[in-house]
């Protein structure tokens, strides 16, 4: 994709969101958010990993600018209070792209997995632990459809455990079947997947001393893949640890947010020309 598609991609998903108007203000008016959210979607799509490549980039190109709808590049720190400013934006956007996507593919799977995002330095960052061992940061938890795409995220600190926010992944999605590895196994999360109308695949978690064999177990083993392809794909070339020097929570899920807006964009694009699943949306990142 090149930039121009992607300032005209950004426009058209962007601009579909109903972003309120902004109160007047004495002294200078500021930079109106629909644009400032236009710059952030960008700024992933184009690959641009931290507010100072944003400003240069926009500095070089002028045609950007305009095209986002800037009459001047703003400064570096504008950029920066922005993540933090238009977190709840973002995510309405994220979230419009989602029902688009369930309206382009049904929904028939959803895979729920939880992924490390690795940061030592941030002080709101935490312990947590994965199958590979203690690490600190933040946790990226994820709900993806039969294509591998994400339809709802939640971002928290690394020592959050997963089995709790499963109901959050599910809400206001439909599905056949919820899968989800053992860390999700419990009695509630199995009564929230029949709340959407889908039939939990959850794996047993063996320090419950559960006895039964998970029903649809090779349906999980089978299609695991696609959370663990995503994963891969979303911290390597979709933010390129981009979620490391902003600092706090609220800004990492930004970053995130953006990001997986960029991703779903993509995919909707591949999708309405005939080529859906992450394999082809993968071609525009890697």
């Amino acid at each position: 994709m090149v930039v121009m598609d992607a300032c005209d991609l950004v426009r058209l998903v962007v601009n579909k969101v109903v972003v309120p108007p902004e109160p007047r203000r004495r002294g200078n008016p500021g930079y109106p958010r629909l644009r400032a959210v236009r710059l952030l979607v960008y700024s992933k799509l184009a690959r641009l990993e931290n507010d100072t490549w944003i400003v240069r980039h926009l500095k070089r190109r002028r045609d950007v600018v305009r095209a986002l709808g800037f009459r001047r590049v703003p400064h570096r720190t504008t950029v920066g209070r922005w993540w933090r400013r238009y977190s709840s934006l973002l995510e309405r956007v994220f979230n419009w792209l989602s029902g688009l996507i369930q309206l382009l593919a049904p929904t028939r799977l959803l895979v729920v997995d939880s992924t490390p995002l690795v940061d030592l330095r941030d002080m709101e960052a935490d312990w947590g632990f994965t199958g590979r061992g203690a690490f600190r940061g933040f946790k990226l938890h994820v709900a993806v459809n039969q294509l591998g795409l994400p339809l709802k995220t939640v971002v928290t600190a690394g020592n959050r455990h997963d089995a709790p926010l499963l109901p959050a992944l599910l809400e206001d999605l439909e599905a056949e079947y919820v899968l989800a590895d053992a860390g999700y196994d419990s009695k509630g999360n199995r009564e929230a997947v029949r709340s959407i109308g889908a039939e939990p695949v959850i794996a047993v978690n063996p320090r419950r001393g559960a006895k039964r064999r998970p029903k649809h177990g090779r349906l999980l083993k089978a299609k695991r893949y696609l959370v663990e392809q995503f994963n891969s794909l979303v911290k390597g070339p979709v933010l390129r640890g981009s979620w490391i020097r902003p600092r706090g929570l609220v800004k990492k899920t930004s970053v995130v947010t953006a990001g997986l807006i960029g991703l779903n964009m993509t995919a909707a694009e591949a999708m309405l020309g005939d080529e859906p699943g992450l394999k082809a949306v993968s071609r525009h990142w890697l």
